[in-house]
């Protein structure tokens, strides 16, 4: 069935795309006929020629590292115009006078003046400004400076990225800014898994911040995350109303990109590094020693000893002595056992590296940057390639027709190739595998194990089980006009478009399987197994095509020297269209070939699907400030969008921003300590509509197939069936922010500090509503949810400098905290993490336990004060080999019913235990140079986060055919060790998950302090890069993940979450050695 997604009302057809091009291409026609006879006299055009000039030149270079600086502005105190220094921060200018005074300024440093007098020569040494209030700062459509900023927005430099040793940007901004929460569940290369949150959740269902880069919505993360890190100038996160300006899209605040244009003379830039990785922590996998330890403690506790069906008390000694050789089974014959350890077999070292070069330069009239990058970024895995290869390019250009029009294009480019084993790295499965087996037999064949667990290898899976190919290529054309129509009134208009094409092709090959004598096994490797659900090849293509037009005016005036007036007015449109094509097979008919064409017809599916959405906006924005000490920004925005039915398709976002600098005011003005205050105010709702389908408003109906009779000669129809019910009132979560924010600076602005308190209250939030099963149909999400999240950040900085010595400290941190105020259905629970309404998100509510029994007697006393057989007491039924005794978990029972309750309300006998939300993040940067010599050290961390160990590896025997952990080796109750930190060990699953799962002692409290970063540069003298023709050259060493502390005991990653199941893949440590050089 063909949906018009706008129908009647058609909100694309409101602004046509191709209205904006006609009126650009013909704009820019007519501009470029009018230039060819246009005459044009410049300043010194104008100069008065009987005037003897007097020539300047000299140097401006940086106090902090003596190095020349580009884009430096210089000008004549009083006159209008002037030069800008060159790449090495040369430059020459003419004056009228030796009376004359040089003016020297640039973004980030503090403002020189200097008297010609006699002088020919004037070298400048510029100091960093500390307090960067005359930085200019990237917001929501413009810019503005940070002196005048109302907003809690912060910039990130591209200093951040230089000299790391990641090609991944969201892995270069973990904890780089309070607020912006960067989390990753692999270490991956190409499936990081990484993910963006800015001040905590903002709705039940999810959400990430927008993406703009240059202007424009990204249309992936891919796009954002993948670009090259060198091609970036700065990073915005706007985090409260100066974000609603984005409108419906806004309400988890918006990651503002902008990248590097072309700057003075002729400059070429190279960067190379190499990178070394290894693996990280991997103390959560038992060695075949300590599985065997593990298994003998527990059977010793046990009144009937579990062998689990292959071996004996003799078997498990010898082993846990570390004895390698022949084991003789009852079922499975003779095998060998080894002292493997499946993390060291799977994983080695690896070697990556990276390429930047770049072309820049800036006249007067035009501009260019163009860059490319290519990086080989490979995992650990030591079986087979796991890796992406990534190829960037950028170009941006701008052109000055005239003294009124300039124009500017942006095109990217970025391929990425990820090339991954198809089977073997799911799931943790060899973290989970038996240690004790090894890869392969004497014969260099792929070694079978045995029982339940026999058809399981990952050595041989990711080495021989097929591959996954995945390529990716993301592509972009920016076009923008501005024209000047008054003074201080501007026309611009925005062209872009932007295109994904996906493809994936999997295959899985059949491995056999071999015993220790050379024998094939009766099984091969069971996931690569074809079948309907697991089949031989699959392709998948997805292709997005995205395209956003923009016109606004601009307008900034000042009136008085005082009254600074600045504003905005447009109108944007934004259309994407989806293509889907996938298709497999299973049972390859000729292994070495593999496509759709060599695999049985007779298992063919195939899929695919077209859609498209589209978004309209009216925006507009006005900023006021009067000298600088008073403080205004209104901003709103009309949305649009297509997902929803006919008459709530638009909503209405707004922000008001007030800001009081009273350290302007008369009593503050002269403070010799107290250098900056500010006060800012903000408030606004912006809007969210994750989990919004593109059609849900559209009752549909769904076709399929029906099989008839029971017998093999079943028959089949075609079937028709009503899809879910709809809802036509259904609207944007609405979502109201208020922000008061405070920033100081002391001491010459040598101490700076930041503090922010925020609110958020989503009304509107979207849920499911339970009806009652004969409904019979499935409901559809209602605007009747509400949650609450409040919470704090703060930045500290001290920067100073001493002749050639310069360093900074910082440091950043957050918190957030959550409340669910209402929930259809939320007010009953299970044992776990939970939302439930009065309480955060993600709440632990557990089992209250009072140590283990000390003996038979209060074992019998508590089965006596327990109804057995009910809730959780079925689990260990008296009578059973599930049945409790000393050493087991003794649960409490809260509400003195006589039953431990694990499922229900408030009245079960659950407690709440805090949440799994991270709570304190924080970040440390250092950083320090002395001439040529640099130094940096980051740290990032958390400081409170509860969690609980899930999946397979969360406790001991969680499941018999696995691996098991190792934290709890010599650490659990026994009869001499009756004080022990956890229950007695035992190979019964039910007792297991009584003693362990769901009970208070589980939770950790996941607080860590890592070194994310640490860099050692030196950059060589001026004397010795001249005689070679080059600019600059720096050499540096840098690491990431060389160190950390964390409250953790069980051996995991504390970035890896709380799952075991993400515990397989090693997060690694790199030490990275790079070269830069400018020429």
């Amino acid at each position: 069935m063909k949906i018009n997604v706008l129908k009647k009302k058609n909100i694309w057809t409101r602004f046509k795309p191709s209205l904006v091009l006609s009126f650009l291409i013909c704009f820019s026609s007519q501009l470029f006929a009018l230039n060819t006879t246009e005459v044009n006299f410049s300043g010194n055009d104008l100069q008065n020629k009987t005037t003897q000039q007097i020539t300047i030149t000299g140097k401006v270079v940086s106090a902090e590292d003596n190095l020349g600086i580009p884009g430096v502005n210089v000008a004549v105190k009083g006159v209008k115009g002037g030069v800008t220094t060159d790449f090495d921060g040369s430059y020459s200018i003419n004056v009228d006078s030796s009376d004359a005074v040089l003016v020297f300024s640039s973004v980030g440093y503090k403002i020189k003046e200097v008297r010609v007098d006699s002088q020919k020569t004037i070298n400048v040494t510029l100091v960093i400004d500390v307090s960067s209030l005359n930085e200019v700062v990237v917001v929501g459509y413009g810019t503005q400076k940070k002196a005048v900023i109302t907003g809690a927005v912060e910039q990130i430099t591209s200093k951040v990225f230089e000299d790391r040793a990641v090609t991944n940007v969201g892995l270069a901004l973990q904890g780089q800014t309070p607020g912006l929460m960067v989390t990753r569940t692999s270490s991956r290369p190409g499936n990081e898994g990484i993910a963006f949150q800015i001040r905590g959740a903002t709705s039940i269902n999810g959400g990430t911040p927008l993406v703009v880069i240059d202007g424009v919505p990204a249309i992936n993360y891919f796009s954002f995350q993948n670009m090259n890190p060198d091609d970036i100038e700065s990073i915005s996160v706007l985090k409260d109303a100066s974000a609603a300006i984005y409108g419906s899209r806004a309400a988890n605040g918006v990651i503002l990109v902008t990248t590097k244009k072309g700057k003075g003379k002729v400059k070429i830039d190279y960067s190379s590094n190499l990178r070394f990785t290894q693996n990280g922590i991997t103390n959560y996998s038992a060695t075949s020693q300590q599985y065997a330890s593990l298994w003998l403690a527990a059977n010793a506790e046990e009144t009937t000893p579990n062998w689990w069906g292959w071996s004996t008390k003799e078997n498990m000694e010898k082993m846990a002595a570390g004895v390698e050789g022949i084991y003789p089974t009852q079922f499975w014959g003779d095998v060998f056992i080894g002292k493997g350890n499946r993390i060291d077999e799977m994983f080695a070292q690896r070697f990556s590296y990276q390429h930047n070069l770049s072309i820049s330069n800036k006249t007067e009239t035009s501009g260019y940057r163009l860059s490319l990058g290519y990086a080989d970024n490979q995992g650990n895995l030591a079986t087979a390639y796991d890796g992406q290869k990534q190829y960037n390019a950028r170009f941006n250009y701008d052109y000055k027709l005239s003294d009124r029009i300039k124009l500017e294009t942006g095109i990217s480019f970025i391929n990425a190739i990820t090339q991954t084993p198809s089977v073997g790295l799911d799931a943790a499965l060899y973290a989970q595998d038996m240690p004790f087996f090894p890869a392969k037999n004497p014969y260099g064949q792929w070694n079978a194990n045995f029982g339940n667990v026999g058809n399981r290898n990952s050595a041989a899976a990711t080495t021989d089980g097929g591959r996954d190919n995945r390529k990716s290529l993301t592509s972009r054309l920016d076009f923008k006009a501005t024209f000047n129509i008054l003074k201080g009134l501007d026309l611009e208009g925005l062209v872009s478009y932007q295109k994904e094409d996906f493809n994936q092709e999997r295959y899985i090959i059949p491995v056999q399987l071999y015993d220790w004598y050379g024998n094939k096994s009766v099984e091969n490797l069971s996931n690569t197994i074809q079948s309907a659900s697991n089949p031989g090849y699959t392709s998948r293509d997805y292709n997005s095509f995205y395209q956003y037009y923009s016109a606004l005016l601009r307008y900034n005036k000042t009136f008085n020297g005082y009254h600074h007036f600045s504003a905005l007015a447009g109108v944007n449109a934004e259309k994407t269209q989806i293509q889907t094509l996938s298709g497999s097979r299973a049972f390859f008919t000729d292994l070495g070939v593999y496509d759709l064409n060599t695999a049985d017809p007779t298992t063919s599916f195939n899929g695919g699907g077209k859609s498209q959405f589209g978004n309209y906006s009216y925006l507009a924005k006005f900023n006021y400030d009067y000298d600088e000490k008073y403080l205004i920004s209104l901003l709103g925005r009309h949305d649009g969008a297509s997902n929803f039915a006919p008459g709530y398709k638009f909503k209405d976002f707004w922000g008001v921003e007030l800001g009081w600098v009273f350290s302007k005011e008369s009593f503050l003005k002269d403070n010799s300590v107290w250098n900056f205050g500010r006060i800012r105010v903000s408030s606004g709702v912006s809007g969210n509509y994750t989990g919004i389908g593109n059609y849900d408003y559209v009752s549909t109906v769904n076709l399929g197939t029906a099989v008839l009779g029971q017998t093999p000669a079943n028959q089949t129809s075609a079937s028709l069936a009503g899809g879910g019910l709809v809802s036509l009132d259904r609207e944007w979560e609405r979502v109201y922010q208020k922000n008061i924010g405070l920033d100081l600076a002391f001491f010459d602005n040598r101490l700076s500090a930041t503090y922010d308190y925020f609110i958020k209250d989503n009304k509107g939030m979207l849920t499911d509503v339970a009806y009652p099963a004969v409904l019979g149909a499935t409901a559809p999400k209602t605007n009747s949810g509400e949650l609450n999240v409040n919470g704090w950040e703060a930045v500290i900085t001290w920067k100073d400098h001493k002749n050639d010595f310069s360093y900074n400290v910082s440091f950043n941190i957050s918190d957030t905290k959550s409340l669910l105020k209402h929930k259809e259905g939320a007010d009953t629970y299970g044992a776990g993490k939970n939302n439930v309404n009065g309480y955060p998100l993600n709440s632990w509510f557990l089992f209250q336990t009072d140590g283990y029994f000390k003996d038979q007697a209060e074992v019998d006393a508590y089965y006596a004060a327990n109804a057995a057989g009910k809730e959780e007491m079925n689990r260990v039924v008296v009578g059973t080999a599930s049945q409790l005794r000393p050493g087991d978990t003794k649960r409490l029972d809260l509400n003195g019913d006589g039953v431990i309750t694990g499922n229900g309300s408030k009245t079960s006998d659950l407690k709440y235990m805090g949440d799994a939300n991270p709570h304190y993040i924080f970040g440390i940067n250092l950083g320090g140079s002395y001439k040529g010599f640099d130094l940096g050290a980051f740290f990032q961390g958390v400081g409170k986060q509860q969690i609980m160990r899930s999946g397979y590896l969360a406790y001991p025997f969680a499941v018999l055919s696995t691996n098991q952990p190792t934290n709890f080796e010599g650490r659990t109750w026994t009869v001499d060790n009756p004080n022990a930190e956890f229950p007695r060990l035992t190979t019964n699953s039910n007792r297991a998950n009584w003693n362990y799962a769901s009970n208070d002692f589980m939770l950790e409290n996941n607080a860590y302090i890592r070194l994310k970063s640490l860099i050692i540069g030196y950059t060589l003298p001026k004397s010795i890069t001249s005689r070679a023709k080059l600019d600059r050259v720096r050499v540096y060493f840098s690491g990431n993940d060389l160190w950390e502390a964390t409250k953790i005991k069980d051996g995991y990653d504390p970035e890896m979450g709380e799952t075991s199941q993400n515990a397989g893949y090693p997060y690694y440590r790199t030490l990275s050695f790079g070269i830069n050089v400018s020429l």
